[in-house]
């Protein structure tokens, strides 16, 4: 299959040493066996060629957090039920978690069809694992996610909610271990486990056993999160697993100076730790870019989308990217355009210095393409036109003049 008329970033344009804007060029690209085989020219295309009509092609996004369980989304319109702390927000989950069940699938795939909608390719599913479902929500999102196979890979992440030690000292995560889940969680080891040291050697134990990667969620502020994780390097060092562990959330990595943050970013890229942020309004954001610039891969997420801990969420990573963009004060096209590597798995069409790196042959033909004029103006617009290829097909939308 040809495609012609595909917008390609070619590099930057500079104004008195300053970048100002992108300079791009039209291609056609062939396609076979879920590749890109020939990148040429414009007009080059041969017989037959599907009409890009001038759609910029950008790397399609990975969403390595979302949740796609016990949620409203999909069903009736549900706001928050206040409450004042997380044990609250847990009890009232237990409550509900059973009744959830028979509406899961229909809203997984509610949500699935929500975010694969903007772009994305890929998804990390974290998926309740708990003494009261037990391994319900996996089995059910696993069918789910399967049946949509032709649109997007996953992994999925055995998450205890309900506290990692509660959880493992009832057999859940050594069975969802057994079953195959991808991806080991973790939890809040100070304060949802009240115990550091005994969560973290679980988490360890299991992950070292079983040959699985770690995904701790940590949302402790300030220094108890700071202490998380670096009792975490400890960890990862005697248990040699460096570039086996992610982050989410880190939300003391928001609370600290820049200087500390430099310092704690080359730890990060010392142990190949990667990040998961949501960008959070309600309280400092961790710089992610400065992670990025030291060589860690950040990945800005989803997180929940209209559940009970929050009814916000649209399932657009550029969204996302756009709120972080605004929250740190990137608002240059150099600036912008470099967020792009936080939604992509740190894939970008231009590398830091212009030249063009994406697409080449050979890459697999996952490509967004956007009615947009470079990654910083689709970033910056949110450009709603959109149109998914994945592994050569596509998934979603239509090009429009």
């Amino acid at each position: 299959m040809w495609i012609k008329n595909v917008k390609l970033e070619k590099g930057f344009y500079k104004e008195q040493g300053l970048i100002t804007s992108t300079i791009t060029e039209l291609a056609d690209l062939y396609i076979e066996d879920g590749k890109i085989v020939k990148i040429e020219k414009s007009g080059k295309a041969e017989g037959k060629a599907l009409d890009a009509k001038g759609y910029l092609a950008l790397p399609t996004l990975k969403d390595n957090h979302v949740h796609l369980d016990k949620g409203h989304f999909g069903g009736p319109w549900k706001a928050v039920i206040p409450m004042n702390s997380v044990a609250e927000r847990i009890q009232e989950e237990e409550e509900f978690l059973e009744d959830f069940l028979e509406d899961t699938p229909k809203k997984a795939q509610a949500l699935i069809d929500l975010i694969t909608g903007f772009g994305a390719t890929y998804l990390q599913v974290q998926v309740n694992i708990d003494p009261v479902i037990g391994l319900e929500n996996y089995h059910l999102v696993r069918e789910v996610l399967e049946n949509n196979r032709h649109k997007l890979d996953f992994d999925m992440v055995a998450f205890p909610q309900h506290g990692n030690l509660k959880t493992y000292e009832e057999g859940f995560l050594v069975e969802a271990l057994k079953e195959g889940i991808e991806i080991l969680g973790g939890l809040d080891p100070g304060k949802i486990d009240k115990d550091i040291e005994k969560s973290l050697k679980v988490s360890f134990d299991l992950a070292k056993k079983y040959n699985r990667p770690l995904d701790f969620h940590l949302h402790s502020p300030g220094s108890l999160g700071i202490y998380e994780i670096e009792r975490i390097f400890k960890y990862i060092e005697n248990y040699n697993m460096k570039g086996r562990v992610s982050i989410s959330h880190g939300l003391s990595l928001g609370d600290i100076s820049f200087h500390e943050g430099q310092k704690m970013a080359r730890k990060f890229k010392e142990y190949g730790i990667s990040i998961n942020t949501t960008q959070p309004l309600e309280r400092p954001a961790l710089p992610f870019m400065l992670y990025i610039n030291e060589g860690v891969q950040v990945n800005v997420v989803n997180d929940n989308i209209n559940d009970h801990w929050s009814p916000f969420g649209t399932g657009d990573i550029i969204e996302k990217l756009n709120t972080a963009c605004q929250i740190h004060d990137f608002n240059d096209e150099y600036s912008i355009s470099r967020t792009l590597k936080a939604a992509t798995g740190g894939i970008t069409p231009l590398d830091d210095q212009g030249n063009q790196i994406w697409p080449k042959i050979g890459d697999s033909a996952d490509i967004l393409f956007v009615k947009g004029e470079s990654s910083a103006h689709v970033i910056a617009r949110r450009i709603p036109e959109r149109v998914v290829l994945f592994k050569g097909e596509f998934v979603k939308g239509e090009f429009e003049n």
